[in-house]
């Protein structure tokens, strides 16, 4: 049996799946299903929200998610009407991604100790690597980086 702390235990895609399905369920009320032979076009601005961390060992964990489901998941969240063009979108899919890491290094690495950054959230067009499923039926994208 390995480490948890093995670089195949970080990189563990079941584990980072099972992270964005407990958050995306339990938290933004939100579905997650694999990608379908033909992807959904992603209607209207990206967003990239992305959480750097260091501790036991360090790296990133980046979301990648049409504006239009941070705002879906926002209303979710909150209980409330958003506007679409408010900060609180950003800052929700900030904490999204902020949810989604915490929750993976809390799987991957009980009993260590991290520091997450604050998440940096920009404008991206769409990425050019195929989805990592459709949470609500929209594409979205999650990549782990672990340094060192």
């Amino acid at each position: 049996m390995s480490s948890m702390n093995s670089p195949a235990a970080l990189t563990d895609r079941d584990a980072l799946e099972r992270a964005l399905t407990v958050v995306a369920e339990e938290s933004f009320f939100a579905m997650i299903d694999p990608v379908p032979g033909q992807v959904p076009a992603v209607d209207g601005p990206m967003l990239s929200a992305r959480v750097a961390f260091d501790g036991a060992f360090a790296g990133a964990l980046t979301c990648q998610m049409p504006r239009l489901l941070a705002l879906e998941l926002t209303a979710a969240f909150t209980g409330e009407e958003v506007e679409s063009d408010g900060p609180g979108v950003d800052d929700l899919a900030g904490e999204f991604a902020n949810m989604v890491c915490g929750r993976w290094l809390t799987d991957v690495a009980p009993q260590s100790l991290f520091n997450l950054e604050h998440p940096v959230v920009v404008p991206v067009s769409a990425p050019a690597s195929e989805p990592s499923g459709l949470l609500n039926g929209q594409p979205f994208w999650i990549e782990l980086a672990i340094e060192g």
